[in-house]
């Protein structure tokens, strides 16, 4: 607030009918100090604003130096995640190979073990004796398939054997005996025992090819399609892990 002036003696004139005038010099004076007192506040307002502004001015001149370093870190990042994007992509198509390579030793591997198999056959359905050796399995599915089978002479075995566990995990005994494999000396003669088992089906025996793991699995997700086939009195049947179904020959 500007300081208060002390007033001067004002030049006040009165006429006979009792009005009052004031002096041009007081009105001046009055003036002068209306007009120093409007200085003065228009100067604190400018100052005030000016002071405002320039604080603005600091504030948007940090904000546009932050969004510039930010913007520089985004690219950065953009950058590195663009690295990683392609070493990540990279490992894909590594991984991709690296599994194509196993997917293709895999199959080599189930077909050389099925060709190792090639004159098996599993047997299913043979009881099962306790401490039975190899000769014993031997000799029993020897007479079972004669007799079953309807086969003129034992089949020639060069080795027989109960495979799998002989109890259950938990030890309790078995419900069921374990198949036995059988490896014949001659192929042609694992294919004349496996037809004269579809033409016999023995009650409780069973007869089929032995296979790899790999195989047994591809066969299992099979089996329904198989059930379903014969039982629309169609021919079904595997070979290794294809499952082959024909219409039967009318007549």
């Amino acid at each position: 607030m500007p300081p208060k002036s002390k007033p001067k003696s004002q030049n006040i004139t009165t006429d006979n009918g009792g009005d009052e005038y004031i002096s041009l010099s007081t009105v001046k004076e009055l003036m002068s100090q209306h007009e120093n007192a409007f200085k003065v506040m228009i100067d604190s307002l400018i100052k005030s604003t000016t002071s405002r502004v320039d604080g603005f001015v600091k504030d948007l001149a940090e904000l546009k130096y932050s969004l510039k370093y930010s913007q520089k870190d985004i690219a950065s990042q953009q950058i590195e995640l663009d690295r990683n994007q392609s070493e990540i992509q990279s490992m894909s198509n590594e991984i991709s190979n690296i599994k194509m390579s196993l997917d293709k030793y895999s199959t080599k591997t189930v077909d050389l073990e099925n060709r190792s198999r090639r004159n098996n056959i599993r047997v299913t359905g043979i009881p099962e004796k306790r401490s039975e050796t190899w000769d014993d399995s031997e000799a029993m599915v020897k007479s079972v398939l004669k007799e079953k089978l309807g086969l003129a002479s034992e089949p020639r075995i060069e080795r027989a054997h109960r495979v799998g566990y002989s109890t259950k995990q938990d030890g309790s005994p078995r419900n069921a005996p374990r198949p036995i494999v059988c490896r014949l000396y001659d192929w042609k003669e694992k294919e004349h025992v496996l037809k004269q088992a579809r033409i016999h089906k023995p009650s409780g025996i069973y007869v089929n090819d032995d296979v790899a793991e790999a195989t047994m699995v591809k066969r299992r997700e099979q089996i329904h399609k198989l059930k379903q086939a014969k039982q629309e009195g169609k021919i079904a049947y595997f070979v290794l892990d294809k499952l082959i179904i024909k219409d039967k020959r009318s007549g």
